[in-house]
């Protein structure tokens, strides 16, 4: 998870601020290398440690770089991969979100080392959802609220997400039809 998180954060610096940044980060951390391997593993608190550089870096908080690590992973173009596979979860947002639970084990069918922590979600009122995600990262619940941010825009609704205490967001879907959603087919666009 570490790895992946590494990889994302360097693309999101790269695309969204360029070389330059992503090398004073670098700099910063004192990081021996420029770029991170999806399939190699970290020392734990390395993804933290980084994205406080780029914190610092870029002068914004660390819980909003982490929001913005989600939302670049559904809406970068070159992410699809990311965003397919978050769409496969269902035709609404109610149930793009009871299909998190099983997102661990379907990642993990696509790379078996894969270790995503364990997420469940609990519906406590109408249209009223609590996401319960424990990881040794301090950033995953900041990268979820981006994700689950960027994937209601996707599926046209409208919804308030609040990160709470011990790593549970809170989710409150306003409007399920709020926009029009994006396109989604199951088949992959021929090019």
């Amino acid at each position: 998870m570490d790895a992946l998180l590494l990889r994302a954060l360097q693309g999101y610096v790269l695309d969204t601020f360029g070389i330059a940044s992503w090398q004073e980060v670098c700099r910063k951390a004192e990081l021996k290398v420029e770029t991170f391997e999806p399939m190699l593993r970290y020392d734990p608190g390395t993804a933290d440690r980084i994205a406080e550089s780029v914190a610092d870096v870029l002068g914004r908080p660390v819980e909003a770089i982490w929001e913005d690590v989600g939302t670049y992973l559904v809406t970068n173009p070159e992410r699809e991969g990311v965003r397919r596979l978050l769409r496969f979860g269902g035709m609404s947002y109610a149930d793009f979100l009871y299909s998190l639970e099983e997102l661990p084990g379907r990642a993990r069918l696509a790379m078996p080392d894969l270790d995503l922590p364990e997420v469940t979600l609990d519906e406590v009122g109408p249209d009223r959802f609590e996401l319960h995600c424990q990881s040794h990262l301090r950033g995953t619940q900041r990268v979820l609220v981006g994700l689950l941010t960027a994937m209601a825009d996707d599926y046209g609704a409208l919804c308030l997400i609040e990160p709470g205490v011990r790593d549970c967001t809170t989710i409150s879907v306003l409007d399920s039809r709020h926009a029009k959603a994006r396109r989604f087919d199951l088949a992959l666009p021929e090019r």
